[in-house]
């Protein structure tokens, strides 16, 4: 029997009232601390919450499910279901962790669960960043800061009684207010601060509850306290022991922001007894209340919140992070508050936030000994848990029936019921199609394994690979998520087959059913305890890679490093020779600017080896002479003249005449699992969990069981730099794309956005801003001019390649393209490359007009029109004029002709043709009247 048991029959109730007090538990645990901790009556608060649930006639069918039915949470649940799934939410992700969780109603102030409810009254701390809404208020309603301003952080602040540092990016634009809430900028908050006045900043924070009791019904709770005396500046970025809060005023004050400016009293209480008790009611204009919210919202999407990928959920979530160092010590706090709105509402992470928006629920997460973003980690299961059980999973869209083969579902009902319980969905896109599929993640690994595995014969290999495309679908998840999916089907990621009526194979897909169901859940863990990276290739020729030296990337674990294979040997590929023309090599090299030796190739050299055998550096010598690590030779030469040829980087070669010959063995990258070698292990009678070891040395075989379990594995892998994971068969025909160890950055202002890497000069980025802005101002004119406004484009962004080869690999298109745009995304060649060509601005001013003319003609324009016009806006006139075909083309031949042009010369000369009819059109008709045509599709 156990406690609770016994206070429910002592009360003289029966075994079903027992059961149902076990099934409030947690609610009734904070019940008891919120009623009256101190006073003996404990055993009141559960005759209460017992009277209370037993009174209510839904409740005796619907607490069996709420207790029963943890992992299938249905829509629609009464209030007080809904508390019991939220408070275990709360429990599960607090566990033992010194902090507190609170849930909150912020329409009405009533407390819906409560994890450790004393330390979220009766205790105070330094709030951090947290306090940055409230500074930023103060600034604005004493006009001590606009709106629109705009300020460039320089990183360190550094004054008499302030020093701070900000932790974001360092090359970012000026901030406007919103995004400087957003990165949380030190910098600018502090410079903010230097205008304000002490009194005016005392009387925002007064306004908000802050240095007054809540009104909570407990004798000690703490007041927090108020900056009184001398005034300190960092007192306005929440740090110093002059100003303190509780969590509980720091959430009812974060409520009153967005829910009309009612300040109410927190109150635990069933919804039938509950009276609202209102505090105050405060004033804030639409406009900042939308600030407020644009900047909260790019917290949580791309800001200090980021990582706890609250911008997944099925409701939109918006927050503020918050780290400050405790009184009197060296350690820091962390904060989290956030809070849902309707599902209804629409929002973008760049874009402001204008509509208003209805708040359904606020959490604030307190960590001691942390820091706010791994308290925006601990918030996301209790938002997690409050979208599974209000919202509804979206219905298919009706399909005719003569559609169903042609068009793959968005979504499959496996996916809907994984969604409800809470399991992984995983977005794969299928690229030949141009379709995204959701699936549950074991349909997914389905999926993969009859694509990867389409040629094993052994069940034991067959069950290897689904625990290892598993833990890869879990520890890469979100891996295309700039794209609007979790995964490609190609070897960039897995490749994965749509198993259909037409291609399944009866008795091999049966057995791929059997193997995943007979290791369902079971994924790689590695010592740290976090997901392994289960890297996989056909062949590792005798030894497997190490990761270090194939891609220069750090290897933190023991099966990184590689092992001896001795089971490879003798396999498929375990040895191969092919012979290439030292000519079809200076191509292939010549199409990367790494390897570009000019027009011959003298010499190829292996210059160092790793421990595997695989080269490590290889010179290539000619005009030039370039030194490349060994993956990079072989990537580069695979993607020219194809990835059958130069198999691994586990070669030796040497010059016979005008050919080289490359001898070497295994195929594919080489890491993790060796496809061959588990089938030969598996043939031998050897089985999956030894064969698992063999290749992962160091490695547990795990089991993930609950829905926590999921958020949590995948949550902690996407909050560490992953490697980048290749998969190379030789079934693949698609690039494997070559790791980048330098590091991704961004530059923008409110139009566009270039990603760059560390490669790229940062005076080419900032030059690129200014082309781009001036491009679209003169749109902006050329518009104007036919009467016709600028359509209203998201934030362009632009990725500047690193390398040609990068550039090919990324788009698809032939080394000699400039450039190529792909919906709201312009992809360039190195901006180094163009600038040295004399073609940067244009090619920045042709694909900006190709996104403005795809707006303005919903994509209908015809293709001569569009990239003549382009041609014309950019200036490129006389730069065709020397590709100019002698005879003019018809526009329907131009139109079929530009649709696959097969080489530069003619892709020149098409463009140079585009021109000359825009041209001509502009001067029979006007520029303005062109501009017309193309509005009207």
């Amino acid at each position: 029997m156990t406690r609770w048991q016994f206070t429910a029959e002592a009360l003289g109730l029966t075994q079903r009232a027992a059961e149902m007090v076990n099934a409030l538990r947690p609610s009734l645990c904070a019940l008891r601390y919120y009623a009256a901790p101190r006073h003996g009556l404990t055993h009141v608060c559960v005759c209460v919450a017992l009277f209370c649930a037993w009174s209510t006639p839904r409740n005796n069918a619907t607490l069996d499910r709420v207790a029963i039915s943890s992992n299938r949470l249905a829509p629609n649940l009464n209030d007080n279901e809904l508390d019991a799934v939220l408070q275990r939410a709360a429990t599960n992700a607090l566990g033992t962790r010194d902090g507190t969780i609170v849930v909150l109603d912020p329409q009405t102030g009533r407390v819906r669960a409560a994890v450790n409810p004393r330390m979220a009254g009766e205790q105070a701390f330094p709030p951090g960043s947290a306090i940055k809404p409230f500074t930023l208020l103060t600034a604005l309603h004493t006009g001590a800061l606009r709106q629109d301003a705009r300020l460039l952080c320089r990183k360190r602040y550094a004054r008499a009684d302030a020093h701070f540092t900000c932790s974001h990016p360092a090359s970012l634009p000026p901030f406007t207010p919103a995004q400087a809430l957003a990165y949380s900028c030190n910098y600018f908050f502090a410079r903010v601060g230097e205008r304000l006045k002490p009194d005016d900043f005392n009387a925002t924070l007064a306004a908000y509850g802050f240095g007054a009791r809540t009104g909570l019904a407990d004798e000690f709770e703490q007041a927090g306290k108020l900056p009184r005396g001398r005034w300190r500046l960092s007192e306005t970025l929440g740090e110093g022991e002059d100003l303190l809060v509780t969590p509980l005023q720091l959430l009812t004050a974060y409520a009153a922001l967005f829910n009309d400016g009612h300040l109410y009293a927190p109150q635990q209480s069933a919804t039938e007894n509950f009276q609202v008790r209102a505090r105050a009611t405060l004033v804030l204009a639409p406009a900042e209340r939308a600030l407020l919210l644009t900047g909260m919202r790019g917290a949580v999407a791309y800001g200090t919140a980021a990582r706890a990928h609250l911008d997944a959920l099925a409701v939109p979530v918006f927050g503020k992070t918050g780290t400050a160092t405790e009184v009197g010590g060296v350690h820091t706090h962390g904060w989290f508050v956030g809070l849902a709105a309707e599902q209804t509402t629409e929002v973008a992470p760049e874009l402001p936030v204008t509509a208003p928006a209805q708040f359904k629920l606020a959490v604030l997460v307190f960590l001691k000994r942390a820091t706010g973003a791994q308290s925006a980690s601990l918030a996301q299961p209790v938002f997690a848990a409050y979208a599974r059980a209000v919202v509804a999973p979206t219905p298919l869209p009706p399909q005719r029936a003569d559609a169903q083969q042609a068009q793959l579902p968005l979504a499959d009902e496996t996916a809907q019921a994984a969604s409800v319980r809470g399991e992984p969905i995983v977005r794969v896109h299928l690229v030949r199609e141009d379709a995204t599929r959701a699936l549950a993640l074991e349909d997914y690994v389905f999926g993969a394994l009859a694509a990867e595995a389409s040629t094993e014969t052994e069940y034991e290999a067959l069950k290897v690979q689904a625990v290892v495309s598993r833990t890869f679908a879990l520890r890469n998840l979100r891996r295309h998520a700039r794209d609007g999916y979790d995964f490609c089907n190609l070897t960039h990621c897995q490749r994965y087959l749509a198993v259909t009526d037409r291609n399944e194979r009866t008795e091999f897909h049966a057995l791929l059913r059997r193997a995943i169901q007979e290791t369902a859940g079971e994924i790689l863990r590695d010592g740290r305890g976090e997901l392994a990276n289960t890297y996989f290739s056909a062949s590792c020729g005798g030894i497997t890679a190490n990761v270090e030296s194939l891609w220069g990337v750090a290897a933190h674990e023991r099966y990184e490093r590689g092992v001896r294979d001795e089971f490879c040997v003798g396999q498929l590929y375990s040895s191969w020779t092919d012979v290439l023309p030292a000519s079809q090599i200076a191509r292939a090299l010549h199409e990367d600017e790494r390897g570009d030796v000019g027009a011959r190739l003298d010499e190829i050299r292996v210059i160092k080896r790793d421990a595997s055998g695989r080269a490590e550096l290889v010179a290539v010598s000619g005009e030039r002479r370039r030194v490349l690590r060994g993956w990079d030779f072989k990537t580069i030469v695979g993607r020219t003249l194809g990835w059958n040829l130069i198999k691994s980087s586990r070669f030796t070669v040497e010059r016979t005449g005008a050919n080289f010959i490359f001898r070497g063995s295994g195929f594919g990258h080489g890491l993790g699992l060796c496809q061959m070698g588990a089938h030969a292990q598996a043939a031998r009678g050897i089985a999956y969990r030894q064969i698992l070891a063999y290749y992962f040395p160091g490695t547990n075989l795990a089991h993930i069981a609950s829905t926590a379990q999921w958020h949590d594995d995948v949550l902690l892998t996407n909050t560490h730099p992953a490697f980048v994971a290749l998969t190379h068969s030789p079934l693949a025909s698609a690039p494997s794309p070559t790791p980048t160890p330098t590091a991704p950055r961004t530059l923008s202002d409110e139009h566009f956005r270039v990603r760059y890497t560390t490669a790229t000069a940062r005076r080419e980025v900032e030059e690129t801003l200014r082309t781009l802005a001036a491009a679209r101002h003169d749109m902006e004119q050329r518009l104007a001019a036919a009467s016709l406004q600028l359509p209203a484009l998201p934030v362009l962004e632009i990725v500047a390649h690193e390398t040609t080869g990068a550039f090919v690999g990324a788009t698809g298109q032939p080394a000699w393209a400039a450039a190529a745009t792909r919906g709201h995304s312009i992809h360039l060649q190195p901006l180094a490359t163009l600038q040295r060509r004399g073609v940067l601005t244009t090619t920045l001013r042709h694909e900006y007009a190709h996104a403005v003319i795809d707006a303005l003609s919903h994509g209908r324009a015809p293709r001569w029109l569009a990239e003549g016009l382009a041609a014309y806006t950019a200036g490129e006139g006389a730069l065709l004029a020397r590709d100019a075909p002698a005879k003019q083309l018809a526009t329907d031949e131009l139109e079929r002709k530009l649709a696959a042009p097969a080489a530069a010369p003619e892709m020149r000369a098409l463009y140079a043709a585009a021109y000359r009819a825009v041209s001509a059109l502009v001067q029979q008709e006007g520029e303005a009247s062109v501009w017309r045509r193309v509005a009207r599709g």
